[in-house]
C-alpha cells in the first residue's frame, strides 16, 4: 500500500512555492496568459507532455492505456483589490486569487510531480484540465468540445475547490446535485409612451414590468414543487425617460437557477407564459429571452462515496463531512460531470481559533496546509480509480 501522505509530502514545498508565485500574478478570466507560461514551463520541466487549446486551457497527459483519470484546476482571478498583507500578496493592482483558483492549478502541478515519478507504475493515464475563465465564460466547455477527454476517453474525473468554512485537514462531499444549472434572463416590456399627464392615451411598460416582476415571484413559491429549488431574480430594471413620460419600453435582466435540467426546462417555460401573459394583462407585451450558461453539477453518486470513503481511510472519518444540502451557485465543473463521472469536493482551508473567511474576499487567505490535503486526496483517489471502472 502506498502512503499517500508521504508521496504528496514529497512535493509540498514545490507545490507550495508554485502556489506563492501563482498568487502573486493573478490574472483575470481570458487573460491568463504568464499562468499558462508557468504551467507549460513546469510541464517541460517534469517532461509532461500537454497540448493547449483554443481558449488558454492546457490537458497534459501521464502514462498510456485505453482509459483516463482527469483532474480539473481553474487558474482565472477576481477582479478585488487584495488586503491579505502577505508578503506574497497580489502584485497585479485590483487582481487577486480570492477565490483559491491558485491552489487548485497549483495541486494540478504538484499532481504532475507526483504522478511523472509514478509513470511507469501506472494502470492507465492521468490527464491533467488546467481549465480557464470558470469565473466567467466557462473554459471548460471549450476544452471538452476540443477532445480533451478523449484519446484516450477519460471514465472518471475529479476537481477541487477550497472551503474556507471547513478547518483544514478535513474534506467534504456531496453524492448527487451539487450546484445549479444557469439561465440568463432578458424581457423587454413593450408598451406605448405619451404624456404622463394623460395616461390613457398610452401603455405604461413601467406599470407592466411591475406586473411581471411580481408575477413571477409565483413561478418558485406557486407553480414548482417546494421540493425543486428554484430561483427567478430580476436584477436589474432600465426604462423611462422622464418623470412626466409615460414609459414605452421597460428592460428587465435576471437569473434563474435550478438544480437539474428537466426542471430547467420547465422553468423556462413557466417564466416565459407568466411574462408574457402578466404583461398581456395590462395591455403591453413581453419579449422574452433565455440564454442557458453553466448546467446543473450531479456528481456521480458511486465515485463520491468512493472518494468520501478514500477521504476516509486517508485523513480519518472524523475529518470527512458527507453534505446533503445543494447550492444555487454555479462552477463550471458541470461540464465535466456530463462529460464523464465526476466528484467534484472541498478541503478546509480555516485555521483552527481564527475567524471564519470567506471566498470573493479581500482578505481570503487560506491556511496552506489544505495543499497537504489536496495532494493526499488527489494521490490515494486516483490510485484507487485505476483499480478499474466504476
Amino acid at each position: 500500500m502506498k502512503n499517500h501522505l508521504a508521496i504528496a509530502q514529497s512535493v509540498l514545498d514545490n507545490t507550495v512555492r508554485l502556489r506563492r508565485e501563482l498568487h502573486q500574478y493573478p490574472e483575470l478570466s481570458q487573460q491568463e496568459h504568464r499562468t499558462q507560461a508557468l504551467i507549460m514551463a513546469r510541464l517541460e520541466e517534469l517532461g509532461v507532455s500537454y497540448r493547449t487549446h483554443s481558449n488558454g486551457g492546457i490537458t497534459a497527459t501521464i502514462g498510456h492505456g485505453s482509459r483516463a483519470v482527469g483532474i480539473r484546476g481553474d487558474m482565472d482571478a477576481l477582479p478585488i483589490e487584495e488586503k491579505t498583507g502577505l508578503p506574497y500578496a497580489s502584485k497585479n493592482p485590483g487582481v487577486m486569487h480570492a477565490c483559491g483558483h491558485d491552489i487548485h492549478t497549483a495541486l494540478l502541478l504538484g499532481a504532475a510531480q507526483m504522478f511523472k515519478a509514478q509513470e511507469e507504475e501506472l494502470g492507465c493515464a492521468v490527464k491533467l484540465f488546467f481549465q480557464p475563465a470558470e469565473e466567467t465564460v466557462g473554459g471548460a466547455n471549450t476544452m471538452i468540445l476540443e477532445g480533451c477527454m478523449e484519446d484516450p476517453a477519460v471514465d472518471a474525473v475529479l476537481g477541487i475547490h477550497v472551503a474556507p468554512t471547513l478547518a483544514v485537514g478535513a474534506a467534504s462531499f456531496l453524492p448527487g446535485k451539487m450546484n445549479a444549472a444557469v439561465i440568463e434572463l432578458d424581457i423587454t416590456v413593450q408598451g406605448k409612451g405619451c404624456h404622463g399627464a394623460h395616461p390613457e392615451q398610452g401603455v405604461d411598460a413601467i406599470v407592466a414590468a411591475a406586473h411581471v416582476i411580481t408575477a413571477l415571484q409565483t413561478v418558485n413559491s406557486r407553480r414548482t414543487a417546494p421540493t425543486e429549488p428554484v430561483v427567478v431574480t430580476i436584477g436589474s430594471i432600465e426604462g423611462g425617460t422622464g418623470r412626466n413620460i409615460v414609459a414605452g419600453e421597460v428592460h428587465l435582466k435576471g437569473t434563474i437557477r435550478v438544480l437539474d435540467m428537466d426542471t430547467a426546462r420547465k422553468v423556462k417555460d413557466l417564466v416565459t407564459k407568466t411574462a408574457q401573459a402578466a404583461a398581456s394583462a395590462v395591455g403591453a407585451e413581453a419579449e422574452v429571452t433565455l440564454v442557458d450558461d453553466y448546467p446543473a453539477l450531479v456528481n456521480d453518486l458511486a465515485l463520491t462515496h468512493l472518494m468520501a470513503d478514500v477521504a476516509k481511510t486517508l485523513l480519518g472519518a472524523d475529518k470527512v463531512v458527507l453534505k446533503d444540502t445543494p447550492s444555487l451557485g454555479a462552477d463550471d465543473f458541470a461540464y465535466f460531470a456530463n462529460a464523464a463521472r465526476g466528484c467534484y469536493f472541498s478541503i478546509g482551508t480555516a485555521t483552527p481559533g481564527e475567524p471564519l473567511q470567506s471566498l470573493h474576499s479581500a482578505v481570503f487567505a487560506p491556511n496552506e496546509g489544505c495543499i497537504l490535503t489536496g495532494l493526499g486526496l488527489l494521490s490515494a483517489g486516483v490510485w484507487k480509480l485505476m483499480e478499474g471502472p466504476l
